[in-house]
C-alpha cells in the first residue's frame, strides 16, 4: 500500500506527462517507483478486473481511500444515486486516449529535483506549463469533490474507474444480490459510492454483505449470480 501510495503521488505531483502512469519507462524522475512498476501494476490491473471488477478500487486504490474519507464529510451523501450510468469517466478515457496516441502524451512539466522533496514538487508546479497545472487541478479538484457527493472521483471522472467498470461486469467473482433482495436499499446507505451489489460503481469491497436484513447479498462467481 506504501509503495502504491507514493506511486499515486508522483503521478499526480511529479509526472511531466500529459496522462500520468503510462510512460513511466521514458520518465526523467528517476526516483519514481513507477519506473519499475507501471507495466506490473497495469497487467495486475487487467488480471483483477477479469476476476474480481472493480476490487482494485475497493481494495488498493489510494485516490478511492482519499475520496472515501472525505466522503465522510460530504454535504450530499445520501441525495445523489447511481440511477444511470455516468458517461463523463469514459469521456474522459476517450481524452486520455487521444492524448497518448493522437497527441504521443506531451510533456507539460519539467520535474525539478532541486533541494528537499516538498520544495523540488513546489519548483515543478512554479515552472510547469499551463496545460499540466490545469491537468493536475483537474484530478485535485475531482477527487475534493467528494466533500459534496461521495467518492465523486471514483464515480464520474476516473478512467481506470472506467476501465474496470467494463471489466466488472464480465467479472468471474463478485457480491450480487440474490431474489431475496425486497429493494429495502440498506445495503446502497452503507456503500460509500451509494450503489448496489453487481450495480453501477459497484466495488465489491463487501462493506455491504453484513447491511442486508434478509441475508440477500453473496459473493460467489457468475454461475452462482444466475
Amino acid at each position: 500500500m506504501a509503495i502504491l501510495g507514493e506511486f499515486s503521488f508522483y503521478g499526480v505531483f511529479r509526472c511531466p506527462f500529459a496522462v500520468p502512469y503510462v510512460n513511466c519507462g521514458n520518465c526523467p524522475v528517476l526516483q519514481c517507483p513507477g519506473r519499475k512498476l507501471w507495466i506490473p501494476v497495469w497487467l495486475g490491473l487487467l488480471i483483477s478486473g477479469l476476476l474480481f471488477g472493480r476490487s482494485f478500487c475497493g481494495w488498493g486504490c489510494l485516490g478511492g481511500l482519499v475520496s472515501e474519507l472525505l466522503g465522510k464529510l460530504a454535504l450530499f451523501r445520501g441525495k445523489v444515486r447511481n440511477t444511470i450510468e455516468s458517461l463523463s469517466k469514459y469521456l474522459v478515457i476517450l481524452a486520455s486516449l487521444f492524448t497518448i496516441f493522437i497527441l504521443t502524451n506531451p510533456r507539460w512539466a519539467i520535474p525539478i529535483r532541486t533541494g528537499d522533496f516538498w520544495g523540488s514538487v513546489s519548483l515543478t508546479f512554479e515552472h510547469a506549463n499551463q496545460l499540466w497545472l490545469w491537468r493536475t487541478g483537474f484530478i485535485l479538484g475531482g477527487i475534493a469533490l467528494a466533500l459534496l457527493i461521495p467518492q465523486f472521483w471514483c464515480r464520474y471522472l476516473c478512467p481506470t474507474g472506467g476501465l474496470l467498470e467494463l471489466l466488472n461486469r464480465i467479472s468471474v467473482v463478485k457480491y450480487f444480490k440474490t431474489s431475496a433482495c425486497n429493494d429495502c436499499d440498506s445495503c446502497r446507505r452503507a456503500c460509500f459510492t451509494e450503489t448496489r451489489p453487481a450495480e453501477i460503481n459497484c466495488t465489491n469491497c463487501g462493506d455491504c454483505a453484513q447491511s442486508c436484513p434478509v441475508d440477500a447479498i453473496k459473493f460467489g462467481t457468475a454461475m452462482n449470480n444466475q
